[in-house]
């Protein structure tokens, strides 16, 4: 039994909280369903919730009773309430431009007080309906304004309104997520691996380690099924010129002969990310890594590194699934 905003709901064999409260009419914030985004937290003022519906929240949070409901199937009755796990931000999309044919670069005005670590992600809300959607920023701490990389999908919602966006208003809330640079480690060796728009947390972190002088390798590893996938190459070459530390890797599962090899700094090759990754390296030890994208691939690649030595403490991820209409 769940009580939440004076009604009670009966769960149905497994389901989860979340669903439970979706399938008898609640409103509640819903994305990824796995955990990752985080908006469809809520607050547990009576009974206990699972540890698994707490993996990736703050401690304070926690404290708090603050639950994934999408991950919470409790053992007993729970009464919960809406909560604000982070504060809410009103701003507007000052630039739109095209990274590739199916990426779009959106840049908002930074407001006051949003303080943010390199790699973080945040929660883009649409004000006239309350569309939500999680966005990983490209930016750094420095940067006047934030820069989101989106997946521009067929009817998506919240792409497709962002293409002609410019002079919008939208919220942000957050920051969000443990997947950033960490300071003071300029001598640790990184390794980076994303596919499709999991790029943007990596390319922010990459920026982050360049103005911290990071010493240590640094390997970046991006996966997509075509070369015209790999986008920010340009930008990425000329931050590999700035960090001489930094191997720039590209999997490319669908590419002809001829685009394969050494292309200025870019090593590009036919095979499956997790698979060149570990064949690059095969222990794992010692390193800091970041792993983003395809949610598959994320937790794949998480289970091989911890096999191959990573502590699981210096394994970093942000996988969303987006839904059909993102």
């Amino acid at each position: 039994m769940i009580e939440f905003e004076g009604r009670s709901y009966v769960r149905q064999g497994e389901e989860t909280v979340l669903d439970c409260l979706l399938r008898l009419g609640a409103e509640v914030s819903s994305f990824c369903r796995s955990g990752a985004c985080q908006s469809c937290v809520l607050k547990a003022t009576a009974g206990n919730v699972p540890a698994v519906a707490q993996v990736g929240l703050k401690d304070a949070h926690k404290q708090q009773g603050f639950f994934l409901s999408c991950m919470c199937r409790p053992d007993e009755a729970l009464q919960v309430e809406r909560c604000d796990a982070a504060e809410t931000f009103t701003t507007r999309v000052t630039h739109v431009s095209r990274l590739s044919a199916d990426v779009l670069r959106v840049s908002l005005a930074r407001p006051a007080g949003f303080a943010f670590r390199a790699g973080q992600f945040v929660q883009l809300e649409r004000p006239s309906d309350g569309l939500m959607r999680p966005y990983s920023l490209a930016s750094v701490p420095e940067d006047e304004e934030i820069e989101l990389h989106v997946a521009l999908l067929a009817d998506g919602k919240m792409s497709g309104w962002l293409v002609d966006a410019p002079g919008q208003t939208v919220r942000v809330r957050g920051p969000f997520g443990e997947c950033f640079y960490q300071e003071g480690e300029t001598d640790r060796p990184l390794l980076l691996a994303g596919t499709g728009t999991g790029l943007a947390p990596l390319a922010g972190i990459l920026k982050a380690a360049l103005r911290a002088g990071h010493r240590g390798e640094i390997t970046l590893f991006h996966g997509s099924p075509t070369l015209s996938g790999l986008y920010l190459r340009a930008e990425l070459e000329a931050l590999a010129n700035a960090l001489p530390a930094l191997q720039l890797v590209g999997s490319v599962l669908n590419a002809e002969a001829a685009e394969l090899g050494t292309r200025g700094r870019w090593r590009l090759e036919a095979t499956p990310l997790d698979q060149l990754v570990l064949s690059r390296y095969p222990k794992l030890d010692g390193l800091r890594l970041y792993f983003c994208g395809n949610p598959a691939l994320v937790h794949l690649l998480r289970k091989r590194a911890y096999l191959a030595g990573a502590s699981l403490s210096r394994i970093h991820s942000d996988a969303f699934a987006a839904p059909h209409s993102a």
